[in-house]
């Protein structure tokens, strides 16, 4: 009794309510037939996390039998709730290959799932130790430009960036090696992607997983570090501020500049210049199939002058893998169809066919450009450089590569690329960390690049010019008239 009274005095204050009651009785046979349909191909039938699945997705699935659970309302280290566990099955994990059960299974299903879930617990302990008290998450504090200041200085104080990077894209210099409870390898999370928050993106989610942490992972809960609930609030708004919004769509515009296009990829030119993100996902239609890649987007800018064009490529990498150790380097691909078909039609968009090639440029950060056409993914050619150049910089786990070449053709295979005209463009990446290369990769469909016309002079000097005439117009009637009047 002593023991427990001193621990409770010395516990930070952190306020809880009892947990709700669980609206389902347990059905044995039904929950155990919904997880053999949906659930063992990950979890695997005794829900040790080895389904037959479980090899080719990242983050491996939840090993059951350890009765350890990342997103819970309970504080650390302890069991979820059963309302924890139904929000997970429903609303599934951003990120991972969990998905959202609520558009596939009705309420009382998933309640089974939870109870069956639990019958995996080999250490027993939902049985002896379940879960009482909750962490009470309040209505979350208006975000404001002081609010995010303090939880800045709290990331800094409290070595947020040893794991998240001082950018928060998961390159801080603890991120390389991490590995989670069961030995597998684990990534600190990128704050500036908010739509891969394991327990949503919402400022009470936020704030809810540095109360609670993570269990199983080396994310710990910050009760104790910052026992004030009024800063972990703060830190949840400056971590919320890093995140960034898309912006999609289905044409890259580059802008005309005059001058010479910057080479510097910091340069304010392309600071400026109109950013999209296209989305990418695994290979998985050729062998080797890839179903677990580590890079969903990538960001473009392009700009182009009376003589060239330049694209700056974007893409975050915790880790800058340049081929040592044993791990291919990183990697970013561009893709256009090389030469005009004879039919008119677009190639395929992986590497081609045999009907119509594509021009690939390539880059990493060991061998720097590399150049080849492909007329699918087994008829790929080196080819010489022909006029493009490219310029690549690693800062604060973010790659920004400048791929640039004439308007014109320099190379027989190459399209010219002309203003006003849309030209095909897709895109690739490749993790080192991960283990990818070769058909290993991310990739895009087809897009489309579009020189947007630089506007001429006429354009701005026409309204001007026609308002100058209404003007004078006007002036000439008003004195007529009045010659009338007289």
């Amino acid at each position: 009794m002593m023991i427990g009274g001193a621990f409770a005095a010395d516990a930070p204050k952190v306020q809880t309510e009892p947990v709700k009651g669980t609206p389902v009785a347990a059905d044995f046979e039904a929950g155990k037939k919904l997880y053999r349909r949906w659930c063992s191909q990950c979890h695997g039938d005794a829900g040790k996390g080895d389904g037959p699945a479980a090899e080719f997705v990242y983050p491996r699935p939840r090993n059951f039998t350890t009765a350890i659970f990342k997103v819970r309302t309970t504080l650390s280290g302890q069991l979820p709730t059963d309302h924890d566990l139904f929000d997970v099955i429903s609303k599934g994990l951003p990120g991972t290959a969990m998905p959202a059960w609520e558009k596939y299974l009705p309420e009382n299903d998933r309640w089974q799932l939870v109870h069956y879930v639990k019958t995996f617990d080999e250490l027993g302990l939902f049985k002896e130790e379940p879960a009482k008290e909750q962490v009470v998450v309040d209505a979350p504090p208006k975000i404001t430009p002081e609010l995010i200041a303090k939880g800045k200085d709290l990331y800094q104080k409290k070595k947020c960036w040893q794991c998240h990077g001082q950018q928060g894209r998961g390159d801080g210099p603890s991120a390389a090696g991490m590995k989670d409870e069961w030995g597998f390898p684990i990534r600190p999370v990128n704050f500036t992607k908010s739509w891969r928050f394991r327990g949503g993106d919402r400022l009470e989610d936020i704030y809810r997983t540095f109360t609670t942490g993570f269990n199983g992972t080396p994310m710990p809960s910050f009760v104790d570090a910052i026992p004030a609930a009024e800063d972990r609030w703060a830190l949840a708004a400056f971590v919320k501020s890093l995140a960034r919004l898309q912006k999609s769509g289905q044409v890259l515009k580059a802008g005309f500049i005059g001058g010479e296009i910057p080479t510097d990829p910091y340069a304010k030119a392309w600071e400026e210049a109109e950013p999209f993100d296209f989305p990418l996902a695994g290979q998985i239609i050729q062998e080797p199939r890839w179903f677990k890649p580590m890079h969903d987007v990538i960001t473009v800018r392009a700009l182009y002058n009376d003589r060239e064009i330049a694209i700056l490529l974007e893409w975050d990498d915790g880790t800058n893998n340049k081929g040592e150790g044993g791990k291919p380097p990183d990697q970013v691909g561009l893709q256009l169809p090389a030469g005009a078909a004879q039919d008119g039609g677009k190639p395929y968009f992986l590497l081609g066919d045999a009907r119509h090639a594509v021009d690939l440029w390539r880059w990493n950060p060991a061998q720097g450009l590399s150049r080849a056409t492909a007329n699918g993914a087994a008829k790929e050619k080196p080819a010489e450089a022909g006029g493009v150049l490219a310029q690549g910089s690693y800062k604060d786990g973010q790659y920004r590569v400048i791929l640039r070449r004439p308007l014109g053709k320099v190379s027989p295979g190459d399209t010219a690329i002309v203003p006003g005209e849309f030209m095909p463009i897709a895109f690739q990446l490749w993790d080192g960390d991960n283990g990818e290369e070769g058909m290993k990769m991310s990739l895009s469909t087809w897009y489309y690049l579009l020189p947007q016309p630089a506007t001429p002079l006429t354009a701005y000097l026409w309204p001007s010019g026609l308002g100058f005439l209404a003007l004078g117009g006007e002036v000439w009637l008003l004195r007529r008239m009045r010659r009338k009047d007289k």
